[in-house]
């Protein structure tokens, strides 16, 4: 152990009671609780984003392939579902799985109440995991070809506004030529918190559909497809471009729903600032604490400085001792803040009125990298701004500090 540790550590873990000690205290106090916050705003940050964006993508898949010329508000062009097409897709590695869904708007209508709606017809291979996992009663409905096609699912939203339940036969009229209403029972009501989709989308099946808008064709009005990760969405959605026909284009979530991605960004923005205000925090505490340490130690300096001793020797004793001072607050931030994030995470303490924020829980994503690097990057900045207070025990003199009371 190098002297400079040596006396460092006697510094540090030696019962002096003096002033020094309360600031100390202070210090790394400020210390914890500044690496605390930064810990909970990023796992709330975090959590949030990936809420939100598991939503998006639960109703519509990481990318939706349609025709070239469908302008958006559930104008779907048909085309034809093309399982050569979607063969050809599967070889891209980053695609895990594509569904064909017939989408089209119409009413439906129970207890003399009217409501418009988007139906989303899907086949029996479709993953209903989102669904599932949004479940609120009964259950998805079973659209095999083999099985009954009239069975749908509402959300809680419409079931409320229309006055249903699970089980209960309603009418849904498709504004065609002509005019065609079919009866379909209600089996499952689900809940995403995504009020804009909640209002419009029941969930039934691709054949129905296609019997109704296709002349039971294979026709379908898009492709939905979930990839391996959604961070490279944007080079997928642009390979996946390459091999589509002229008439088919693919657009990747964060293009059909600019509004709720762009407003996620944004979330990035305060984060940073909030990381900002906490590492000048800490800074200033462990400033304040190194220059009231070496004003009471004046007198050490001075009798070290005519025993001989180098200032380099002498800035690096007490820079080891703010390291320790250091070192203590972020133990204690981390168990402080990821303690908060634990309970949090398992017990949804904290709520929210769904609503507003579209979640009835503050979410929390505890990620290890992003911990890793508060620490570490608290750690490097608060010790590079402590290398200008510690300049000023180059300016003691040893006659003046050794009489210095």
């Amino acid at each position: 152990m190098h002297l400079s540790q040596f006396i460092a550590k006697r510094l540090a873990l030696g019962k002096f009671k003096s002033f020094a000690s309360l600031i100390i205290k202070l210090a790394w106090v400020g210390v914890g609780l500044s690496v605390a916050v930064m810990i909970i705003a990023v796992a709330v940050v975090v959590g949030y984003k990936q809420q939100i964006s598991d939503k998006v993508i639960g109703f519509g898949g990481h990318l939706e392939i349609h025709a070239t010329g469908t302008t958006g508000n559930f104008d779907y062009i048909l085309f034809n579902d093309s399982e050569a097409l979607v063969n050809s897709i599967k070889k891209n590695q980053s695609v895990t799985s594509i569904a064909s869904v017939l989408t089209k708007p119409g009413i439906i209508k129970a207890n003399e109440e009217l409501e418009g709606i988007v139906f989303k017809g899907v086949s029996g291979t479709y993953d209903f995991t989102f669904f599932k996992n949004n479940l609120l009663k009964g259950r998805v409905p079973n659209t095999k070809d083999s099985a009954s096609k009239r069975e749908i699912m509402i959300s809680q939203i419409l079931a409320k506004k229309m006055k249903i339940d699970t089980g209960v036969v309603v009418k849904i009229f498709f504004i065609n030529e002509p005019i065609r209403v079919i009866p379909c029972k209600v089996t499952g009501i689900y809940e995403t918190g995504l009020e804009e989709n909640d209002m419009v989308f029941v969930v039934g099946s691709l054949r129905e559909m296609q019997r109704i808008f296709a002349s039971k064709e294979s026709k379908i009005t898009n492709y939905e497809i979930v990839t391996q990760n959604f961070e490279t969405i944007t080079p997928t959605t642009k390979a996946i471009n390459r091999i589509l026909p002229q008439e088919l284009n693919a657009e990747s979530m964060t293009q059909l729903n600019p509004q709720i991605f762009d407003w996620l960004k944004y979330l990035d923005q305060n984060i940073t600032i909030i990381l900002g205000l906490m590492i000048v925090v800490a800074c200033i505490n462990m400033i304040t604490a190194l220059l009231i340490l070496i004003i009471e130690r004046t007198n050490m300096i001075g009798v070290m400085k005519a025993l001989g001793s180098h200032n380099k020797l002498i800035k690096n004793i007490f820079l080891n001792h703010a390291f320790y001072i250091l070192i203590l607050g972020l133990i204690v931030g981390n168990i402080l803040g990821i303690g908060l994030c634990a309970i949090q995470q398992y017990f949804k303490v904290i709520t929210l009125p769904r609503e507003t924020y579209y979640l009835s829980f503050v979410p929390i994503a505890i990620n290890w990298c992003y911990i890793a690097v508060i620490n570490i990057g608290t750690i490097f900045l608060c010790m590079l701004a402590l290398l200008l207070p510690v300049r000023m025990i180059t300016k003691i003199d040893p006659v003046k500090a050794i009489k210095f009371n």
